[in-house]
């Protein structure tokens, strides 16, 4: 009955794969202009065995073998390397082909010298065994001159054939062409939970914005994820420039197999590689990306000797930190505060807001604003950037030329946020943020915000 049963699973597999085969092949007959063609060139079946029943596969230098569902390599001249994979569904669809070689015509029944067509010795050769030991070899010879074709023969017989180039080539395939490519699957933006890159001097971190034990300065939602590395506080993403870094991991394939057992990484650059880490809800994705060759990146993955080139990294081994966030030190929603102090430049502004949404009023230094004005001023201040980040200078001392900023929110957070501009030269004011010092801001911003402060007060 267990056998029975397996038979129609195959069967069903069968089916499901000639159909496979029949519409990429009228598929590529359509895209090439061409009418419609069976998956096959008419003529006769040089193996006449059938594909769910090969369990042996033997070429030149490599045997494949089949226990169940699973092939294997059971032979591989000079020892099979620890990184070989198999791609099953490859595999079996050049098992599928390879028992459906048709003879697109006969050369010559019985030729008197075979060598004229390449087969002393042959180009290649395979032989396919079934489950009842049945054996069909098939030679491979050179191309006619023509260059469209093979000529192919079986070991016994005396007759000369011609097959496609298609099927010519599956005899004299390559094993990179069986081993599985695919590096990552198909995500999107939504659905990555952690990514982090890491060098010998910088951890780059992003994770999905928190809902909740947030810092009041990403407590409204500007962005959907923050960077938590390598600055001392969160900052929030730009959605844009992670994308475009995400991008060439979304169904990541590798490109070329260079070394399945390198002496030394070094020549490769994956001796001090950058580290990729990328989780999505499900799958994760750990790559070591070494040096670029051809508009290529070498790779590897970390618990696996074998070295192979990937494309499109060009924009994540360029990434900085700084080109991730959002730039904004906090922005606040007008409806959310409920008064805002800038101090500074020999003066104090005090503002409060009342009322919210279309209702809402505003008084600056006691009183009444206008309300277009007060929003420009509002904007000002929210719309601080920071330009670049703090080369490293430490913080001066305190002077009276620094400028403090803080806000108090109105419930449900309740708290104050504040930051203060402390001079650093003619054009930027270094932005200290809960202590931290890693930004400057330019000057305009911030004469900017008293200029806009002038014109609601006058």
């Amino acid at each position: 009955m267990i056998r029975k049963a397996k038979k129609i699973i195959i069967i069903l597999g069968a089916v499901f794969i000639l159909a496979a085969a029949y519409f990429a092949t009228m598929d590529h007959g359509q895209r090439q202009g061409a009418p419609a063609s069976p998956p096959f060139a008419v003529g006769g079946n040089l193996v006449g065995l059938e594909w769910f029943e090969i369990v042996r596969v033997e070429f030149p230098g490599v045997i494949f073998e089949r226990t169940a569902e699973v092939w294997e390599i059971a032979y591989m001249e000079g020892g099979i390397p620890d990184a070989l994979e198999l791609d099953q569904w490859q595999l079996q669809m050049m098992v599928f082909h390879l028992s459906n070689i048709q003879s697109e015509r006969t050369v010559d029944e019985s030729p008197e010298d075979i060598s004229v067509f390449g087969f002393a010795p042959p180009s290649s050769w395979v032989i396919l065994t079934d489950e009842s030991g049945t054996s069909v070899e098939l030679l491979l010879g050179d191309m006619p001159p023509s260059r469209l074709d093979y000529f192919a023969m079986q070991r016994g017989e005396s007759a000369v054939f011609i097959v496609s180039a298609r099927h010519g080539e599956l005899m004299d395939f390559t094993m990179d062409s069986l081993r599985p490519r695919s590096l990552f699957p198909h995500f999107e933006l939504q659905d990555v939970t952690l990514f982090r890159m890491e060098t010998a001097d910088t951890l780059i971190e992003v994770i999905p914005r928190p809902a909740e034990n947030l810092p009041p300065q990403l407590a409204f939602p500007i962005a959907a994820h923050i960077l938590t590395s390598p600055y001392s506080l969160p900052w929030g993403v730009n959605s844009d420039v992670l994308q475009n870094i995400l991008i060439p991991f979304v169904s990541l394939s590798l490109d070329e197999f260079i070394n399945d057992n390198p002496s030394s990484l070094a020549p490769y650059g994956l001796d001090q590689p950058m580290r990729v880490y990328l989780q999505t809800t499900g799958r994760t994705l750990d790559l070591l990306i070494g040096n670029e060759a051809g508009g290529r990146h070498f790779a590897k993955l970390p618990d696996s000797p074998g070295v192979f080139t990937i494309s499109g990294m060009g924009n994540v081994v360029n990434t900085r930190p700084f080109n991730l966030i959002n730039r904004f030190p906090f922005i606040f929603a007008i409806d959310a505060v409920e008064s805002l102090t800038v101090t500074g430049d020999a003066r104090v502004i005090t503002a409060s807001i009342h009322g919210t949404g279309l209702d809402s009023y505003f008084y600056l230094n006691g009183r009444r604003a206008d309300g277009a004005s007060f929003r420009t001023f509002y904007q000002a201040i929210i719309g601080l950037l920071v330009d670049t980040e703090n080369p490293g200078s430490p913080r001066p001392p305190r002077s009276d030329g620094e400028i403090v900023i803080e806000f108090l929110l109105r419930p449900p957070l309740a708290e104050s946020a504040s930051i203060t501009l402390i001079p650093y030269n003619r054009d930027f004011y270094i932005l200290e943020q809960d202590g931290n010092i890693e930004f400057l801001i330019s000057g305009n911003q911030v004469r900017r915000v008293f200029e806009t402060a002038d014109t609601a007060l006058f």
